[in-house]
C-alpha cells in the first residue's frame, strides 16, 4: 500500500508515516554515547529527553499527515526538516562564540527556553540540538521513502544551511565583540559598536533573512532559482565588503584622533 500511495502520489495517514519511522522511534539513530547521555537526561516531569523527542516527533508526523494532498505533505515535511536543521545550525554557530549573550536574543522568545533561567540556556540548547538532530534524520528518511526526495533537494537543503550559518556567524561574532568590550570595561567602544550593529549591520542581516525565507519557500514548493538567488547573495557580499571598508576607515580615523589627543584606545 505504501508503494502504491507513493506511485500515485496519494496522501499518507499519520499511522502510515509513524509505521515508516517505527524503527527509529524505538531506537533513535544516535551515536552510542550520545544515545546513552540523552536517555539519562530526565526532566521535571520524569520524562527522558528521548521520550520527549518521541512526543514531539509524533506531533510533527501528525502535522504532515494533516495536509490534504501528497504535494502539501511533501512541502510540510521539507519545512519541518528546514526548521530542525536550523537548530543544528544555531548550535554549531554558538560553539564559535564564548558568551551566551552573543546568541541569547535568538532564543529569548522561544517557549522552550522561557521555562528555564538564562544561565541554563547552553544546556537547553544542547538538548534542543539532540532532538533536532533526531527529528531531521527521521523526517529525511521518511521523505526519501515516500516523498520522492532527490539528491538535488538534499543539495538545496545544504545551501540553505550554509547560508543560515553565514548569517548567524555575522550576527554572533559582532555581538561577541560587544560583550568582550564590555567585559574589558571599554564601554565607549562597546556602545559605538552596538550602535553600528543596530543601524548598519542589523538591516543587512534582516535583508539576508528575507532571502533565506525565499530559499525556504522554493525548497519546500519547487526548486531554488539558483541564478536569482546567487545574484542576491553576491549583492549582499558586496554590501558586506563595503561595510568592512567603512568600519576599518572609521576605526582608523578614531584611532588617529585619539592619538592626536593623547588618549589612545
Amino acid at each position: 500500500m505504501t508503494i502504491l500511495k507513493r506511485l500515485l502520489k496519494r496522501p499518507f495517514s499519520s499511522a502510515d508515516l509513524l509505521g515508516l519511522a517505527a524503527h527509529n522511534i524505538s531506537k533513535p539513530p544516535l551515536p552510542p554515547q550520545m544515545y546513552e547521555a540523552a536517555a539519562g537526561m530526565v526532566g521535571k516531569r520524569g520524562i527522558s529527553l528521548l521520550d520527549s523527542w518521541r512526543e514531539g516527533f509524533s506531533v510533527q508526523v501528525g502535522e504532515v499527515a494533516a495536509q490534504p494532498t501528497w504535494q502539501l505533505q511533501r512541502s510540510k515535511i521539507l519545512r519541518l526538516v528546514l526548521a530542525e536543521n536550523g537548530w543544528c545550525d544555531v548550535f554549531a554557530c554558538t560553539n564559535e562564540v564564548e558568551s551566551p549573550d552573543a546568541w541569547a536574543h535568538l532564543v529569548a522568545d522561544v517557549d522552550y527556553f522561557k521555562t528555564f533561567q538564562k544561565d541554563a540556556w547552553e544546556s537547553v540548547l544542547l538538548q534542543r540540538y539532540v532532538t533536532a538532530l533526531l527529528s531531521a534524520a527521521c523526517l529525511m528518511e521518511v521523505a526519501h521513502r515516500v516523498y520522492a526526495l532527490t539528491k538535488l533537494k538534499e543539495i538545496e537543503l545544504k545551501v540553505y544551511s550554509e547560508y543560515y550559518r553565514e548569517i548567524l556567524k555575522l550576527d554572533f561574532s559582532i555581538n561577541q565583540l560587544v560583550v568582550t568590550l564590555v567585559d574589558e570595561e571599554q564601554d565607549d567602544q562597546a556602545l559605538e559598536l552596538a550602535d553600528v550593529k543596530e543601524e548598519v549591520i542589523n538591516p543587512l542581516i534582516a535583508d539576508q533573512y528575507k532571502l533565506l525565507a525565499l530559499i525556504a519557500e522554493q525548497i519546500a514548493n519547487s526548486n531554488i532559482d539558483l541564478p536569482s538567488v546567487k545574484a542576491k547573495m553576491d549583492a549582499f557580499d558586496a554590501r558586506k565588503r563595503e561595510l568592512v571598508d567603512a568600519l576599518q576607515a572609521s576605526d582608523q580615523a578614531i584611532g588617529e584622533f585619539s592619538d592626536e589627543q593623547g588618549t589612545g584606545r
